[in-house]
Formats: structure tokens, sequence, C-alpha cells
């Protein structure tokens, strides 16, 4: 924990406790998406770019 309080430095008291709040449901939410069976996210699975299509075209030759 003594990571997330170095990063905590220098918020008062109530951004301090909302940030750890918000860091503990993140968490907890984590947690319990694995033990339902969910993977974790990967890069490719988020964000709002699509795939590239690959038949048919003839970009790049």
């Amino acid at each position: 924990m003594s990571l997330i309080n170095s990063l905590l430095e220098g918020l008062d008291a109530n951004d301090r406790e909302r940030t750890v709040g918000l860091i503990k449901t993140n968490i907890a939410a984590d947690l319990e998406n694995v033990a339902a069976g969910a993977g974790p996210a990967r890069q490719v699975d988020v964000g709002t770019r699509s795939r590239a299509r690959r038949s048919g075209s003839t970009a790049g030759r």
C-alpha cells in the first residue's frame, strides 16, 4: 500500500479518501469479475478503434 500512499502524497484528506475508495472499488469489481470467470481486459479489447479488415484489402501492396 506504500506505492498508493506515495502517489496520493500532496492530496488533501478528502481527495485522498475518495481516491483510495475508488481504487478499492475497482479492485473489488475486478476480483468479482475474475471469480465469475471473466478474463483480464486486454489492450485490444478496449478503446474505440475498430479492427483492420484483411479480406479484400489491397492496402500496403
